[in-house]
Formats: C-alpha cells, structure tokens, sequence
C-alpha cells in the first residue's frame, strides 16, 4: 500500500539526515504502530489503520531501509532503529505515547521502551523478536551467507514481478496458518505493493544489512536478559501471539510476562506469525480494548 488510507494522510519527518515516511489518521490518545523486517507500514497494518484511528491518532512509519522512507547506505543496527524510532516521535511532537511493535518492530519499540520507558504509556509486542531465541528457519540462514542471500533477494523480487498471484501464494501460504484466508491476506494489489517495494533501489541491501546485524548476535535477543531489564518496565504491556508462530514461540511471551510486573499475554490459537493480519477483527478489538483501560 503506497497510498493513504481513508482518512489518512502521507509525510514525511527527517531523523538525523534520514527520511521517514508515515502515514497519519484519527483523532484521540495517540498510538504508534512499527512493522516488522523487510515490511511497511501499509502492508503491515493494511487490516488495521482505519479501524484503529476511529478512537486514536495513529501514526504509523515506515523504518529506514523499507517502504517509501529512505533507503542510504549505513548500519541498519538494533540501536540505529531504536533511535530513529525516538527521534522520529520528537520529529511528530509526541512526547508519550502507547507503541506496538510486530516481529522486528517490536523489538524496536521494546528498546525504546526500556530506553525511554517515561515516553511510552502502554507497550503492545505482537510475536516480537528479542524475548527468546527463534526457531531455525532454512531460508532465513541462507539469507545470511554472502552471495546466497542476494540472490535469493533478487530471484524473489524478480518473482513478484513475474509469477501470477496465485503461485506467489503457494509460496507464502507458509507464513500463515489460516490457508482458507490466503487469497484475502494475500490478496493480488498486497503481492504487487510488496513486489514494488523488494524492487525499490536500496531495499535489498537495508534487508540483508539489517539481518546479518542482527544475527552478529549470538542469541539474536540484541542484548535483552528477561531477568534484568524486563522487569524494569512498569507500563501495562499486552503481548499478543500466534499459537503457530513458525519463527517466535508463544512461550517466549509467557516467560516475558513472567518477569514483567504488568503485563498480560493473549494467544490466538488459530493463527501464525502475523495475527493482525489473520484474525484482523479480534486483533483490532483487542487492542482497542487495551488501549481503553485506564494506565
């Protein structure tokens, strides 16, 4: 999705020299919403945006390297992204706010909660990297061999442009667990928008950039021990998890909530990594219904 949504508007902030596109909608309490790696705003939360802005402003960025923000040549690191996120919050005039953060982009919003745990109200991490180690994913480790990895990068955007709809959902399906949804999820402008952007000068190289810093890690939990920096988090946090999450298991929230002094965990038994996307109508009620509750 490269345009707005209903009632949305697209900017752009500059964070240290960097563009940042977001999009922008609703009036009320603000919430921000990050996507996950190699994603955007608008593919991320295209079942989202407008029902969540009907009682907040949403802002929702895209991270450097992804979308339609800028795409330069530089450290795509876990700290960069934590930076630019709080930045970017000055650069919009937020000084607190509720944050949600799926997959990559809930370690983003967790580092910048335990950062600057006095700018964020409430805390929402939808099977989120940085609570547990993943689970081994082949394609995942062949992206990070030299060579490899950018060829599969081109093969797959090459890929979208060329095969049909229907045989790019083959491929996909993997990612979900609702196969009866595949066609909605994925639907045929969705595969043509992530096409567009996997082709976009620079995507490639911030994806694989930002990967391979990530796995320099030796867990890939980029530093945060549940047993000592978790449980310096007062706010409310709401975990949300996909039973069937092929990357992040459902017990990596439940050990963070152990540790965290106010936190809730909701699983969605039917879905996989991405239950905003499978179960949209829940997901949404879910997260308003958080959002209500008093701090």
């Amino acid at each position: 999705m490269t345009e707005a949504p209903a009632g949305f508007v697209s900017r752009t902030a500059t964070c240290n020299g960097v563009g940042v596109h977001y999009f922008e909608g609703g009036e009320g309490p603000p919430v921000v919403l990050v996507h996950g790696l190699g994603s955007s705003a608008g593919l991320e939360f295209r079942f989202n945006l407008e029902p969540l802005a009907e009682r907040h402003r949403v802002i929702a960025p895209d991270l450097p390297g992804f979308g339609q923000s800028d795409k330069p040549q530089l450290a795509y690191t876990m700290p960069f992204f934590v930076e630019t996120l709080g930045t970017f919050l000055e650069e919009v005039g937020i000084t607190r706010t509720a944050v949600l953060g799926i997959s990559f982009g809930g370690r983003v919003v967790l580092g910048h909660a335990l950062r600057q745990p006095e700018r964020v109200e409430k805390l929402i991490l939808v099977d989120s990297l940085g609570l547990g180690t993943p689970r081994r994913v082949v394609a995942y480790r062949l992206l990070l061999m030299r060579g490899i990895g950018e060829l599969m990068m081109t093969s797959t955007a090459t890929a979208l442009r060329r095969l049909s709809p229907t045989t790019v959902r083959r491929f996909w399906g993997w990612y979900l667990n609702r196969p009866q949804s595949v066609d909605h999820i994925l639907s045929d402008s969705r595969i043509a928008d992530h096409g567009r952007m996997m082709n976009a000068p620079g995507y490639q190289a911030a994806y694989l950039a930002t990967l391979r810093s990530l796995a320099a890690r030796s867990s890939l939990r980029d530093g945060v021990a549940l047993d000592r920096e978790l449980r310096q988090l007062s706010m409310p946090v709401l975990l949300v998890w996909g039973r069937h999450d092929h990357l992040f298991p459902p017990s990596h929230a439940l050990a963070a909530a152990a540790v965290l002094p106010n936190a809730r965990v909701e699983i969605f038994e039917e879905a996989g990594h991405t239950p905003q996307m499978e179960e949209p109508e829940r997901f949404n009620w879910l997260v308003l219904d958080f959002l209500a509750q008093a701090a």
